[in-house]
């Protein structure tokens, strides 16, 4: 058998061939499958057809979604790219409202979120569906699927908030899929949650129209944004999306006074050159130097079960490009042991937050400072 070098390409050139082509969402590296505590048991329910928030009509009674930038145009009967919304006589409606397949009670730090109430619980929730088509997708069996594909639960956005009552909880978060999948769903839900004095977090891939996002934005306190890789060949063949809207939606959290974190996901050979880890972190840097970035290790799931895991070193490596290019909170999100877990104060370099997995050891800022010399940690609640 021939080794990659006899056949003529690199290393490189053979992983990134290996999925070009290929389509599936990605999430921030935790799987569906892992052990959670559910909130409530799933099962098969028909759908609500609740109508669609952003939307227009086109000729001949077709429909035109304005949700996402993939402005989804569908005849009677037609289903959007996401799985979740349907024409039906001339009106678009979402298949997912008050219909979640996933609802537990989870740390704040799987979103990921470091810099928001560390230690905390959320209540987490998601629907079917996702408006990207990423290849490694973590939780594809519910993200690269409809509603009709999943088991669900029958629980109003008020019912929902509920939950989150009933557990002693004081966040809500969407994630797992795509919350501008079930757009309509999470925007009432945080709508209630909000009135009833809980925060919001959104977990999701920042593809999303302008308009949607700032009625989001208005109902939410924290965003953890995964910013896939840092070109549009990735984004295009890998994820089946844009990378300037990507960016677009960052520049606008990053001036809204929202808190906000960023999450990327190493591929081997596919979105791990230093260059281009380089041009992230500084762009990134550019927007605000205190805005977390996390990278995750890329395990092999849906259509890239072939690759290789991504080598800690590479991760190790990420970490150092982004400090050198400005940002202060860098963080190796999915290595359970490792000290790239841990919050430092970017003045002293006093470690802070002391991490294991997803649980809290030790936190030592008091009143969102360092307690040795008094530099300001941003975040929320961080203590």
């Amino acid at each position: 058998m021939k080794s990659i070098q006899q056949c003529g390409c690199s290393r490189r050139a053979f992983l990134r061939g290996c999925v070009v082509g290929g389509l599936g969402l990605a999430a921030a590296g935790v799987s569906a499958a892992e052990t959670r505590r559910p909130a409530a048991a799933p099962r098969k329910l028909a759908p609500v057809f609740h109508e669609a928030a952003f939307w227009e009509p086109v000729a001949g009674g077709r429909v035109r979604c304005l949700t996402c930038p993939n402005m989804c145009e569908c005849g009677e009967g037609g289903i959007t790219r996401c799985r979740t919304r349907v024409n039906r006589g001339g009106k678009l409606y979402t298949m997912t409202y008050s219909r979640p397949c996933v609802i537990y009670v989870d740390a704040l730090e799987k979103n990921p979120l470091y810099h928001v109430a560390p230690g905390s619980n959320a209540l987490a929730t998601a629907t079917a569906g996702c408006n990207l088509t990423c290849t490694y997708c973590q939780n594809w069996d519910i993200a690269q699927v409809g509603p009709d594909k999943t088991r669900n639960m029958d629980l109003s956005p008020d019912a929902l908030v509920g939950k989150a009552a009933e557990r002693g909880v004081k966040w809500l978060t969407f994630s797992y899929t795509e919350p501008v999948a079930y757009y309509e769903y999470a925007l009432d839900a945080a709508r209630i949650a909000r009135q009833q004095g809980l925060k919001v977090a959104v977990v999701t891939a920042g593809y999303i129209n302008p308009k949607p996002l700032e009625k989001l934005m208005e109902i939410s306190d924290a965003f953890s944004v995964t910013l896939k890789g840092y070109s549009q060949e990735f984004y295009q063949n890998v994820c089946g999306g844009n990378l300037e809207t990507v960016w677009q939606t960052l520049r606008t959290l990053a001036g809204s006074g929202k808190w906000l974190e960023v999450v990327t996901l190493i591929v081997p050979g596919m979105n791990d050159e230093e260059q281009g880890l380089r041009k992230l972190a500084r762009m990134l840097a550019q927007l605000n130097r205190d805005i977390p970035m996390h990278y995750l290790r890329f395990s092999p799931a849906y259509k890239l079960k072939h690759l290789p895991q991504t080598p800690v070193k590479t991760l190790e490596r990420a970490s150092q490009l982004a400090r050198q290019e400005g940002l202060r909170y860098v963080y190796l999100s999915n290595l359970p042991g490792h000290s790239g877990a841990h919050t430092v104060c970017p003045s002293c370099s006093r470690t802070l937050i002391e991490r294991v997995g997803f649980k809290v050891l030790r936190n030592q800022v008091k009143n969102g400072c360092c307690p040795a010399c008094r530099f300001a940690i941003p975040g929320i609640n961080l203590g």
